[in-house]
This record gives C-alpha cells, sequence and structure tokens, in this order.
C-alpha cells in the first residue's frame, strides 16, 4: 500500500471519530459466499458491484453454521456457547444478556437504531429488548418451542413475497435519516429453504441444463435441479439489496455509512449449513465504507463474524466490550498486518431440538 492510500485512511478513520459513520448491517439467510464476486456463476450484479466498490473477504467464517447462533455471535461479539445462543431464538433460545447487543451498545453511543425485515435473537415478542428503537414492519414472529417444522413453514409464509417491502422500508428510513447517526439492520429470509417447496422467492424455476452444484455435491439431475432453483433465490436476493444500495446513493449517504454485508452460514445444501466445514461455516462478507473500505480491495486472511464488532468500536471510537473475542478487521484493510488470526474455532449445538 502506497503513502497516499495509508494517509487516506488515517483519514478517513479520524473523520469516522469526529463524525460517526452510520452502520448498515445488510444480511441474507442461508446464502454462504454463492454469489458471483466469489467466482460462482449466479446473477448478483449488484453485489458484485458492491464487492467493487467495497472489501471482499474471501476467507470469511460464521461462529456457528446455524441461524441464531451465528447471528448472535456477530451481534455481540462472542462466542455462542458464551452469549447464551445454543439454539434458534423462535423455539426457547434467548441470550444470556441483551445489553451486549450491537444495536443496544450503539443506542447507548448516540445511534438511532432501527430494524426492517428479519432478526433472529430473540422472539418478536422480545424484539424490543435486542435495542432496536424502531420497527419498521410489524410481522409478528411468535415462539415455538417444540414444532420447528410448524416455525419454518410460518416463517416461508410470512415473508413470501413480501422481500421487496423489507428492502422498501429501508428505503423509505434512509430517505428520511437526519444528522444523528443511524444503525440500519436490514434482513432477508432469501435465500433459505422454504420446506419441500423449494426456496423462498423462486415462482420462476432455475434452469438445470446450464448449472453446477457445488461441491461436495454430486452432479446429477436432482441436484441441478436443487442448485438451480437456490440461483433463482440470490438473484432475487441481489435485487433487493441493490434496493438498498441505491437509496444509500440517492440520499447522499454512501460516503459516511459502513455497509456490512453478509449472511448467516452456508447454503441450506447437505455436508453445509449446520456442519463444521468450510460449506457451513464459509460465508459472504463484504464492507464498504469509511476506514479504508473502498477500492474493491480482496483480502485473503482468516476473518470471523466475531470480528465485526471489534471493527465498529475502533472505526467509531466507542470503547470496545470487554466481552469481544474478535479482532478489528482494520489492520487488514489498512496494510499494517497480513494475518489477524492463525485459527478460528466455530461450534454447533442445537439447530431445530
Amino acid at each position: 500500500m502506497n503513502i497516499n492510500s495509508k494517509l487516506k485512511i488515517q483519514n478517513s478513520k479520524l473523520e469516522a471519530k469526529l463524525r460517526p459513520p452510520n452502520i448498515l448491517y445488510i444480511h441474507s439467510h442461508d446464502t454462504g459466499r454463492y454469489i458471483s464476486p466469489y467466482g460462482y456463476a449466479l446473477q448478483t450484479p449488484r453485489l458484485q458491484q458492491f464487492a467493487e466498490q467495497g472489501v471482499l473477504f474471501r476467507q470469511a467464517f460464521c461462529a456457528a453454521p446455524t441461524c441464531s447462533p451465528s447471528r448472535a455471535a456477530l451481534l455481540t461479539g462472542c462466542a455462542p456457547h458464551n452469549n447464551g445462543m445454543v439454539g434458534l431464538a423462535h423455539i426457547g433460545s434467548r441470550l444470556s444478556d441483551y445489553s451486549q447487543h450491537l444495536a443496544r451498545v450503539l443506542a447507548a453511543n448516540g445511534y438511532r437504531t432501527a430494524l426492517s425485515g428479519v432478526q433472529h435473537e430473540a422472539p418478536w415478542t422480545l424484539g424490543t429488548q435486542l435495542g432496536y428503537q424502531e420497527f419498521l414492519d410489524n410481522q409478528p414472529l411468535p415462539e415455538m418451542a417444540g414444532d420447528p417444522q410448524h416455525a419454518v413453514d410460518y416463517l416461508a409464509s410470512t415473508w413470501r413475497k413480501s422481500e421487496e417491502a423489507v428492502a422498501r422500508r429501508a428505503a423509505d428510513y434512509l430517505a428520511r435519516a437526519g444528522e444523528q447517526p443511524f444503525f440500519l439492520s436490514c434482513g432477508f429470509f432469501t435465500t433459505h429453504r422454504t420446506g419441500s417447496n423449494g426456496f423462498q422467492e423462486t415462482d420462476i424455476a432455475g434452469d438445470p441444463r446450464y448449472c453446477r452444484p457445488p461441491a461436495p455435491l454430486p452432479d446429477t439431475p436432482e441436484t441441478r435441479r436443487d442448485f438451480a432453483d437456490f440461483s433463482v433465490a440470490a438473484t432475487h436476493l441481489d435485487t433487493y439489496m441493490g434496493i438498498v444500495f441505491d437509496a444509500l446513493e440517492a440520499h447522499g449517504l454512501r460516503e459516511n455509512t459502513l455497509v456490512i454485508c453478509t449472511t448467516d452460514h452456508g447454503i441450506a445444501f447437505p455436508f453445509m449449513k449446520c456442519n463444521l466445514t468450510d460449506h457451513g461455516t464459509g460465508v459472504m462478507l463484504m464492507l464498504r465504507g469509511p476506514g479504508g473500505f473502498t477500492g474493491g480491495q480482496v483480502i485473503d486472511a482468516m476473518v470471523s463474524h466475531l470480528d465485526i464488532f471489534p471493527t465498529i468500536c475502533e472505526l467509531t471510537g466507542i470503547a470496545a466490550s470487554p466481552w469481544l473475542q474478535g479482532t478489528s478487521l482494520l489492520p487488514l484493510v489498512e496494510g499494517t498486518a497480513e494475518t489477524i488470526h492463525e485459527e478460528l474455532f466455530a461450534e454447533v449445538s442445537y439447530h431445530a431440538a
């Protein structure tokens, strides 16, 4: 990295501390790394454009390859067995201390906080404990202890055909953003499976003739059909996220907004989601915004979802919480370190019951 680039990053960090950046956490269900910026032949042009504008981490991993534990780890900065979220929130699991949630910490430090779409760290009846001051949609997520399949069917029916509305509500929120910095979580149910009916938002099935399923799956007509449908869902996800990216641009928020674009864990295929393999724990992770997260950088160093909370603390000047177990990503972006982890750990406890 040359001197001018280093000076730009230092100036960006200083400006971020003087004028705290907005933070957009935009996330999906069950996408792994299966988007075009990671080299896969899927139609995700908006995510490709986003990667070329920001920083892509090729070796990013979640802390648990199952939904609530993964998200809780990212948003508390500590492992599931430490934060208490060892199963799914809508069927009984809970954080031990909801004050550790990133939204709560940011709200206590002057941020406006809002949620559009999916969260999976609390049942909807306890959603206010997470620290969001505004819920941009009011679709309930009831607790369904003992009936995990009912929960899956409910989620599918509730959010089916409403994903664009999640993006539009987030865009409307960005349109009225004021001077106070905001933390906006925008969560999409896509690319989650919908039971036996394929994938979320796949009314038009994919074309299996020109599709190759990912390793370690066999290249058979059945797996081609299945992955072709996933590909359609990924393209829909790309469209929804693009709506939110466009709103940042339209309202002059891009330069001072740190965008964290990721997913919870690997895709819902055999040997992937719920499995402690690279396919299960590997996630897309792309950041764009202040602090040097620009320019289409691609970083090969291993990083974890646990590193996001410390990165936000360093970038904003907020004191790092004592429970954090990750490491800031900024040394990798600045070029002052080639690696921040020699090893990473992940865990699986309960998923359905």
